[in-house]
């Protein structure tokens, strides 16, 4: 993993926006480039970085994409009660014995998913 990647997706996870994150890098890469030294000798490591920034509140890619995942998992358990309740249909005839099972798998697909989005979404370049 290299030394951008985890400053991104720490820069990500700190609230920062794309355009911030791509003039922090754009800064890193000209440093190592005039100096020729690696940026985590000079700067730290990513972590350490990108604590040195403001934390704010901002909702990334991925955490949309958790949270519609658990919107999801949720309108799931809300018809598996409804029709047990209102048309006394047992859903686990059709999803097997766990009626939370799909749900589940839902929710950890789409935190997964949404881990992946921010950690692996390129960051976008200050200068294009």
């Amino acid at each position: 993993m290299s030394y951008v990647r985890k400053l991104t997706f720490n820069l990500r996870v700190g609230g920062l926006s794309e355009p911030e994150i791509a003039d922090v890098l754009d800064d890193v890469r000209a440093h190592g480039a005039a100096t020729g030294t690696a940026a985590e000798a000079t700067f730290g490591t990513a972590e350490e970085y990108a604590k040195q920034f403001p934390k704010k509140k901002r909702r990334t890619r991925g955490s949309i994409i958790t949270m519609v995942g658990l919107g999801i998992a949720l309108a799931y358990v809300l018809v598996v009660v409804l029709l047990m309740l209102l048309f006394r249909s047992d859903v686990r005839d059709f999803v097997g014995p766990v009626s939370l099972l799909p749900a589940t798998g839902v929710i950890l697909a789409c935190v997964l998913a949404g881990f992946l989005t921010d950690y692996f979404q390129p960051a976008q370049s200050s200068r294009g």
